[in-house]
Protein backbone atom coordinates (compact mmCIF):
# COMPACT_ATOMS: atom_id res chain seq x y z
CA UNK A 1 0.00 0.00 0.00
CA UNK A 2 1.17 3.56 -0.65
CA UNK A 3 2.29 5.89 2.09
CA UNK A 4 0.06 8.59 0.63
CA UNK A 5 -3.15 9.23 2.56
CA UNK A 6 -6.44 9.38 0.67
CA UNK A 7 -9.27 11.73 1.61
CA UNK A 8 -12.79 11.43 0.23
CA UNK A 9 -15.31 14.28 0.19
CA UNK A 10 -19.00 14.03 -0.82
CA UNK A 11 -20.24 15.91 -3.86
CA UNK A 12 -23.93 16.77 -3.93
CA UNK A 13 -26.50 16.82 -6.69
CA UNK A 14 -28.86 19.81 -6.90
CA UNK A 15 -31.31 18.10 -4.51
CA UNK A 16 -28.47 17.69 -1.94
CA UNK A 17 -28.22 13.93 -2.23
CA UNK A 18 -24.75 12.40 -2.30
CA UNK A 19 -23.95 11.84 -5.97
CA UNK A 20 -20.15 11.40 -6.14
CA UNK A 21 -16.98 11.53 -4.04
CA UNK A 22 -14.02 13.80 -4.64
CA UNK A 23 -10.85 11.78 -4.06
CA UNK A 24 -7.88 13.82 -2.85
CA UNK A 25 -4.46 12.59 -1.83
CA UNK A 26 -1.82 14.16 0.38
CA UNK A 27 1.46 14.92 -1.39
CA UNK A 28 -0.35 14.59 -4.73
CA UNK A 29 2.76 15.75 -6.61
CA UNK A 30 4.67 12.68 -5.43
CA UNK A 31 2.06 9.98 -5.99
CA UNK A 32 2.11 7.68 -8.99
CA UNK A 33 -0.87 6.01 -10.70
CA UNK A 34 0.15 2.55 -9.52
CA UNK A 35 -0.18 3.66 -5.89
CA UNK A 36 -3.66 5.02 -6.52
CA UNK A 37 -4.73 1.88 -8.34
CA UNK A 38 -3.44 -0.22 -5.43
CA UNK A 39 -5.27 1.99 -2.92
CA UNK A 40 -8.53 1.65 -4.89
CA UNK A 41 -8.23 -2.13 -5.00
CA UNK A 42 -6.97 -2.72 -1.46
CA UNK A 43 -9.62 -0.47 0.11
CA UNK A 44 -12.30 -2.43 -1.80
CA UNK A 45 -13.62 0.84 -3.20
CA UNK A 46 -15.17 -0.62 -6.35
CA UNK A 47 -18.68 -1.27 -4.90
CA UNK A 48 -18.79 2.26 -3.47
CA UNK A 49 -17.60 3.80 -6.75
CA UNK A 50 -20.39 2.07 -8.64
CA UNK A 51 -22.84 4.09 -6.54
CA UNK A 52 -20.76 7.24 -5.97
CA UNK A 53 -18.22 7.75 -8.78
CA UNK A 54 -14.83 9.07 -7.74
CA UNK A 55 -13.75 12.49 -9.01
CA UNK A 56 -9.96 12.36 -9.16
CA UNK A 57 -7.43 15.05 -10.07
CA UNK A 58 -5.27 13.35 -12.67
CA UNK A 59 -1.82 13.95 -14.10
CA UNK A 60 -2.16 13.85 -17.92
CA UNK A 61 0.69 11.32 -18.05
CA UNK A 62 -1.46 8.86 -16.08
CA UNK A 63 -3.79 8.57 -19.06
CA UNK A 64 -1.03 6.67 -20.86
CA UNK A 65 -0.96 4.04 -18.11
CA UNK A 66 -3.54 1.49 -19.27
CA UNK A 67 -3.18 -0.52 -16.07
CA UNK A 68 -4.24 2.52 -14.06
CA UNK A 69 -7.19 3.41 -16.28
CA UNK A 70 -8.38 -0.18 -16.54
CA UNK A 71 -8.48 -0.52 -12.75
CA UNK A 72 -11.72 1.52 -12.89
CA UNK A 73 -14.93 0.60 -14.65
CA UNK A 74 -16.13 3.30 -17.01
CA UNK A 75 -18.67 4.84 -14.61
CA UNK A 76 -16.55 4.52 -11.46
CA UNK A 77 -14.29 7.51 -12.05
CA UNK A 78 -14.22 11.02 -13.48
CA UNK A 79 -10.62 12.01 -14.26
CA UNK A 80 -10.05 15.76 -13.78
CA UNK A 81 -7.32 17.19 -16.01
CA UNK A 82 -5.59 20.60 -16.04
CA UNK A 83 -6.37 23.20 -18.69
CA UNK A 84 -2.68 23.21 -19.68
CA UNK A 85 -3.17 19.99 -21.65
CA UNK A 86 -5.09 21.98 -24.29
CA UNK A 87 -1.64 22.78 -25.70
CA UNK A 88 -0.69 19.10 -25.87
CA UNK A 89 -2.04 17.54 -29.04
CA UNK A 90 -0.92 14.02 -28.14
CA UNK A 91 -2.70 14.05 -24.78
CA UNK A 92 -5.83 15.54 -26.34
CA UNK A 93 -5.86 12.69 -28.85
CA UNK A 94 -5.60 10.23 -25.94
CA UNK A 95 -8.53 11.97 -24.20
CA UNK A 96 -10.64 11.62 -27.34
CA UNK A 97 -9.74 7.94 -27.53
CA UNK A 98 -10.76 7.39 -23.91
CA UNK A 99 -14.02 9.28 -24.39
CA UNK A 100 -14.92 6.98 -27.30
CA UNK A 101 -14.50 4.09 -24.86
CA UNK A 102 -16.97 5.67 -22.44
CA UNK A 103 -14.46 7.07 -19.95
CA UNK A 104 -15.43 10.25 -18.10
CA UNK A 105 -13.01 13.18 -18.36
CA UNK A 106 -13.29 16.65 -16.84
CA UNK A 107 -11.29 19.73 -17.75
CA UNK A 108 -10.43 22.09 -14.90
CA UNK A 109 -11.43 25.63 -15.91
CA UNK A 110 -9.35 28.24 -14.10
CA UNK A 111 -10.57 31.15 -16.23
CA UNK A 112 -13.44 31.96 -18.57
CA UNK A 113 -11.00 32.19 -21.50
CA UNK A 114 -10.61 28.42 -21.48
CA UNK A 115 -14.29 28.01 -22.42
CA UNK A 116 -13.55 29.34 -25.91
CA UNK A 117 -10.87 26.69 -26.40
CA UNK A 118 -12.90 23.64 -25.38
CA UNK A 119 -12.37 20.98 -28.07
CA UNK A 120 -15.37 18.85 -29.10
CA UNK A 121 -15.65 15.14 -28.23
CA UNK A 122 -12.81 15.32 -25.71
CA UNK A 123 -14.43 15.94 -22.31
CA UNK A 124 -17.86 15.33 -20.84
CA UNK A 125 -17.36 17.35 -17.61
CA UNK A 126 -15.84 20.67 -16.55
CA UNK A 127 -14.46 21.32 -13.07
CA UNK A 128 -14.57 24.81 -11.52
CA UNK A 129 -14.02 26.59 -8.25
CA UNK A 130 -17.43 27.83 -7.07
CA UNK A 131 -16.31 31.45 -6.54
CA UNK A 132 -14.61 31.56 -9.95
CA UNK A 133 -17.75 30.21 -11.59
CA UNK A 134 -19.97 32.76 -9.85
CA UNK A 135 -17.90 35.90 -10.22
CA UNK A 136 -15.68 35.37 -13.26
CA UNK A 137 -17.86 33.38 -15.65
CA UNK A 138 -20.55 35.30 -17.53
CA UNK A 139 -23.99 33.95 -18.39
CA UNK A 140 -22.84 33.37 -22.01
CA UNK A 141 -19.83 31.40 -20.70
CA UNK A 142 -22.06 29.11 -18.67
CA UNK A 143 -24.51 28.86 -21.55
CA UNK A 144 -21.68 27.79 -23.87
CA UNK A 145 -20.76 25.00 -21.45
CA UNK A 146 -24.35 23.81 -21.38
CA UNK A 147 -24.65 23.92 -25.18
CA UNK A 148 -21.56 21.73 -25.37
CA UNK A 149 -23.44 19.25 -23.13
CA UNK A 150 -20.71 19.30 -20.52
CA UNK A 151 -21.67 18.40 -16.96
CA UNK A 152 -20.49 20.95 -14.40
CA UNK A 153 -18.64 20.14 -11.14
CA UNK A 154 -18.03 22.85 -8.52
CA UNK A 155 -15.65 22.69 -5.57
CA UNK A 156 -14.94 25.19 -2.79
CA UNK A 157 -18.65 25.74 -2.06
CA UNK A 158 -18.44 27.87 1.08
CA UNK A 159 -22.10 28.48 1.92
CA UNK A 160 -25.65 27.32 1.40
CA UNK A 161 -26.25 30.46 -0.66
CA UNK A 162 -23.39 29.52 -3.01
CA UNK A 163 -24.81 26.01 -3.35
CA UNK A 164 -28.26 27.33 -4.23
CA UNK A 165 -26.73 29.63 -6.87
CA UNK A 166 -24.90 26.68 -8.40
CA UNK A 167 -28.05 24.56 -8.38
CA UNK A 168 -29.89 27.40 -10.14
CA UNK A 169 -27.18 27.40 -12.81
CA UNK A 170 -27.67 23.67 -13.35
CA UNK A 171 -24.41 22.47 -11.87
CA UNK A 172 -24.51 18.69 -11.69
CA UNK A 173 -22.15 18.17 -8.73
CA UNK A 174 -21.08 20.53 -5.96
CA UNK A 175 -18.79 20.17 -2.96
CA UNK A 176 -20.83 19.57 0.21
CA UNK A 177 -18.45 21.10 2.77
CA UNK A 178 -20.85 23.98 3.41
CA UNK A 179 -23.21 21.70 5.36
CA UNK A 180 -20.93 21.99 8.41
CA UNK A 181 -21.27 25.80 8.39
CA UNK A 182 -24.13 27.28 10.42
CA UNK A 183 -26.48 29.18 8.10
CA UNK A 184 -26.89 32.68 9.64
CA UNK A 185 -30.21 33.15 7.80
CA UNK A 186 -31.81 30.04 9.27
CA UNK A 187 -34.24 30.26 12.17
CA UNK A 188 -32.60 30.34 15.58
CA UNK A 189 -35.72 28.96 17.26
CA UNK A 190 -35.15 25.72 19.17
CA UNK A 191 -36.31 22.57 17.39
CA UNK A 192 -38.50 20.98 20.05
CA UNK A 193 -38.64 17.59 18.31
CA UNK A 194 -34.87 17.35 18.21
CA UNK A 195 -34.61 18.47 21.82
CA UNK A 196 -36.94 15.59 22.76
CA UNK A 197 -34.59 13.18 21.01
CA UNK A 198 -31.71 14.76 22.92
CA UNK A 199 -33.63 14.17 26.14
CA UNK A 200 -34.24 10.55 25.13
CA UNK A 201 -30.55 10.07 24.42
CA UNK A 202 -29.73 11.44 27.83
CA UNK A 203 -32.12 8.95 29.44
CA UNK A 204 -30.77 6.01 27.45
CA UNK A 205 -27.17 6.90 28.27
CA UNK A 206 -28.12 7.06 31.95
CA UNK A 207 -29.88 3.66 31.65
CA UNK A 208 -33.18 5.17 32.81
CA UNK A 209 -36.29 3.09 33.45
CA UNK A 210 -38.27 2.06 30.37
CA UNK A 211 -41.30 3.94 31.75
CA UNK A 212 -39.32 7.20 31.55
CA UNK A 213 -38.45 6.50 27.91
CA UNK A 214 -42.06 5.64 27.09
CA UNK A 215 -43.23 8.97 28.48
CA UNK A 216 -41.08 10.91 26.03
CA UNK A 217 -42.31 8.81 23.10
CA UNK A 218 -45.91 9.51 24.08
CA UNK A 219 -45.22 13.26 23.87
CA UNK A 220 -43.94 13.16 20.28
CA UNK A 221 -46.21 11.48 17.72
CA UNK A 222 -43.73 11.43 14.84
CA UNK A 223 -41.00 10.02 17.06
CA UNK A 224 -43.40 7.29 18.19
CA UNK A 225 -44.35 6.50 14.60
CA UNK A 226 -40.70 6.16 13.59
CA UNK A 227 -39.93 3.83 16.50
CA UNK A 228 -42.83 1.50 15.74
CA UNK A 229 -42.06 1.55 12.01
CA UNK A 230 -38.47 0.60 12.78
CA UNK A 231 -39.22 -2.33 15.04
CA UNK A 232 -41.89 -3.69 12.67
CA UNK A 233 -39.57 -3.54 9.68
CA UNK A 234 -38.01 -6.58 8.09
CA UNK A 235 -34.57 -5.32 9.09
CA UNK A 236 -35.31 -5.80 12.79
CA UNK A 237 -36.91 -9.20 12.23
CA UNK A 238 -39.89 -9.05 14.59
CA UNK A 239 -42.06 -12.19 14.21
CA UNK A 240 -45.20 -10.55 15.56
CA UNK A 241 -46.46 -7.01 15.16
CA UNK A 242 -45.15 -4.68 17.85
CA UNK A 243 -47.70 -2.13 19.02
CA UNK A 244 -46.42 -0.91 22.41
CA UNK A 245 -43.43 1.24 23.28
CA UNK A 246 -42.39 -1.19 26.00
CA UNK A 247 -42.21 -4.05 23.48
CA UNK A 248 -40.41 -1.86 20.95
CA UNK A 249 -37.72 -0.77 23.41
CA UNK A 250 -37.23 -4.32 24.65
CA UNK A 251 -36.92 -5.67 21.10
CA UNK A 252 -34.40 -3.05 20.00
CA UNK A 253 -32.26 -3.21 23.12
CA UNK A 254 -30.62 -0.17 24.69
CA UNK A 255 -27.51 -0.21 22.47
CA UNK A 256 -29.44 -0.29 19.20
CA UNK A 257 -31.97 2.23 20.50
CA UNK A 258 -29.13 4.60 21.35
CA UNK A 259 -27.61 4.27 17.87
CA UNK A 260 -30.97 4.81 16.21
CA UNK A 261 -31.59 7.96 18.26
CA UNK A 262 -28.09 9.25 17.48
CA UNK A 263 -28.96 9.13 13.78
CA UNK A 264 -32.58 10.21 14.14
CA UNK A 265 -31.70 13.49 15.80
CA UNK A 266 -30.30 14.65 12.45
CA UNK A 267 -33.24 13.41 10.35
CA UNK A 268 -35.31 16.05 8.55
CA UNK A 269 -38.38 13.84 8.89
CA UNK A 270 -38.60 14.85 12.56
CA UNK A 271 -40.00 18.19 11.45
CA UNK A 272 -40.19 18.17 7.64
CA UNK A 273 -40.88 15.86 4.74
CA UNK A 274 -38.26 13.21 4.11
CA UNK A 275 -35.56 14.45 1.73
CA UNK A 276 -31.82 14.08 1.17
CA UNK A 277 -29.97 15.11 4.31
CA UNK A 278 -26.23 15.60 3.80
CA UNK A 279 -25.63 16.67 7.42
CA UNK A 280 -27.16 13.42 8.69
CA UNK A 281 -25.03 11.39 6.29
CA UNK A 282 -21.85 13.29 7.13
CA UNK A 283 -22.41 12.79 10.87
CA UNK A 284 -23.09 9.11 10.25
CA UNK A 285 -19.97 8.82 8.11
CA UNK A 286 -17.88 10.48 10.81
CA UNK A 287 -19.21 8.13 13.45
CA UNK A 288 -18.74 5.00 11.38
CA UNK A 289 -15.27 6.05 10.18
CA UNK A 290 -14.12 6.71 13.74
CA UNK A 291 -15.63 3.40 14.85
CA UNK A 292 -13.67 1.54 12.18
CA UNK A 293 -10.45 3.47 12.82
CA UNK A 294 -10.51 2.92 16.58
CA UNK A 295 -9.46 -0.70 15.99
CA UNK A 296 -5.96 0.78 15.77
CA UNK A 297 -6.22 2.54 19.13
CA UNK A 298 -6.97 -0.01 21.85
CA UNK A 299 -6.58 -3.59 22.98
CA UNK A 300 -9.08 -6.26 22.01
CA UNK A 301 -10.44 -6.27 25.56
CA UNK A 302 -11.47 -2.64 25.14
CA UNK A 303 -12.51 -2.87 21.50
CA UNK A 304 -16.31 -2.93 21.88
CA UNK A 305 -16.50 -0.06 24.37
CA UNK A 306 -14.00 2.01 22.41
CA UNK A 307 -15.91 1.42 19.17
CA UNK A 308 -19.16 2.66 20.75
CA UNK A 309 -17.40 5.70 22.18
CA UNK A 310 -15.78 6.49 18.82
CA UNK A 311 -19.11 6.19 16.99
CA UNK A 312 -20.79 8.42 19.57
CA UNK A 313 -18.01 11.01 19.27
CA UNK A 314 -18.29 11.20 15.50
CA UNK A 315 -22.09 11.35 15.45
CA UNK A 316 -22.30 14.02 18.15
CA UNK A 317 -19.49 16.15 16.68
CA UNK A 318 -21.96 18.00 14.43
CA UNK A 319 -24.70 18.59 17.01
CA UNK A 320 -23.59 22.20 17.46
CA UNK A 321 -24.19 22.79 13.74
CA UNK A 322 -27.52 20.98 13.80
CA UNK A 323 -28.92 22.58 16.96
CA UNK A 324 -27.18 25.96 16.54
CA UNK A 325 -26.01 25.73 20.14
CA UNK A 326 -22.51 25.87 21.61
CA UNK A 327 -21.09 22.41 22.18
CA UNK A 328 -20.60 23.28 25.88
CA UNK A 329 -24.38 23.74 26.30
CA UNK A 330 -25.13 20.50 24.50
CA UNK A 331 -22.68 18.59 26.66
CA UNK A 332 -24.43 20.01 29.70
CA UNK A 333 -27.59 18.20 28.58
CA UNK A 334 -25.91 14.87 27.79
CA UNK A 335 -24.22 12.73 30.47
CA UNK A 336 -21.52 11.46 28.14
CA UNK A 337 -18.51 9.33 29.13
CA UNK A 338 -15.58 11.57 30.07
CA UNK A 339 -13.45 10.53 27.07
CA UNK A 340 -16.27 11.37 24.64
CA UNK A 341 -17.02 14.70 26.34
CA UNK A 342 -13.37 15.79 26.35
CA UNK A 343 -12.99 14.75 22.70
CA UNK A 344 -15.98 16.87 21.69
CA UNK A 345 -15.15 19.88 23.83
CA UNK A 346 -11.36 20.20 23.67
CA UNK A 347 -10.19 17.43 21.28
CA UNK A 348 -8.38 15.78 24.20
CA UNK A 349 -7.36 12.13 24.38
CA UNK A 350 -7.14 9.52 21.66
CA UNK A 351 -10.75 10.09 20.58
CA UNK A 352 -10.13 13.82 20.44
CA UNK A 353 -7.08 13.36 18.23
CA UNK A 354 -9.00 10.95 16.02
CA UNK A 355 -11.87 13.42 15.64
CA UNK A 356 -9.39 16.21 14.89
CA UNK A 357 -7.82 14.06 12.18
CA UNK A 358 -11.19 13.33 10.57
CA UNK A 359 -12.22 17.00 10.66
CA UNK A 360 -8.84 18.12 9.26
CA UNK A 361 -9.26 15.71 6.37
CA UNK A 362 -12.76 17.03 5.66
CA UNK A 363 -11.39 20.59 5.76
CA UNK A 364 -8.64 19.65 3.27
CA UNK A 365 -5.93 20.36 5.85
CA UNK A 366 -4.19 17.23 4.68
CA UNK A 367 -0.88 17.95 6.41
CA UNK A 368 -2.51 18.14 9.85
CA UNK A 369 -4.70 15.12 9.16
CA UNK A 370 -1.75 13.04 8.06
CA UNK A 371 0.33 14.07 11.12
CA UNK A 372 -2.52 13.22 13.52
CA UNK A 373 -3.21 9.86 11.89
CA UNK A 374 0.49 8.99 12.01
CA UNK A 375 0.70 9.95 15.70
CA UNK A 376 -2.17 7.54 16.38
CA UNK A 377 -0.46 4.74 14.47
CA UNK A 378 -3.11 4.62 11.74
CA UNK A 379 -1.64 3.54 8.41
CA UNK A 380 -2.82 5.04 5.11
CA UNK A 381 -4.31 1.68 4.11
CA UNK A 382 -6.37 1.48 7.31
CA UNK A 383 -7.50 5.08 6.88
CA UNK A 384 -8.57 4.56 3.26
CA UNK A 385 -10.47 1.36 4.05
CA UNK A 386 -12.27 2.98 7.00
CA UNK A 387 -13.41 5.90 4.85
CA UNK A 388 -14.63 3.63 2.07
CA UNK A 389 -16.54 1.47 4.57
CA UNK A 390 -18.02 4.51 6.30
CA UNK A 391 -19.14 6.23 3.09
CA UNK A 392 -20.64 3.00 1.81
CA UNK A 393 -22.61 2.59 5.07
CA UNK A 394 -23.72 6.22 5.33
CA UNK A 395 -24.68 6.45 1.65
CA UNK A 396 -27.52 3.99 2.24
CA UNK A 397 -29.14 5.87 5.12
CA UNK A 398 -31.50 8.15 3.16
CA UNK A 399 -32.77 5.25 1.05
CA UNK A 400 -33.35 2.92 3.99
CA UNK A 401 -35.01 5.03 6.65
Amino acid sequence: MPETHSFFHPLLAADKRWAALEWNVSAAHAVDPGELAACFADADAAPLARTLPLVLSTDPNWLLDCEFIDKFEADQAIFVLPASLLDDGQTLARCQELRKKGRHLALRLDSSEVVKRLPPATFDHVHLDAAVARYEFSAPDLSAIEKARLRKIAVGVASADAFEWLAGKHFDLADGSFVTVVDPTASAEPDLARLKVLRLLSLVIQDADTSDLEEVFRQEARLSYNLLRLVNSVAVGAKTRISSFNQAIALLGRRQLQRWLQLLIYADQLAHASKPNPLLQLAAQRGRQMELLCASLGSTDEAADLADAAFMTGIFSLLDVLLKMPMSEILGELPLPPDVASALSTRQGALGSLLAAVVAGESRDFGSARALLSSLGIAPSCHASAQVGAFHWASRINSER
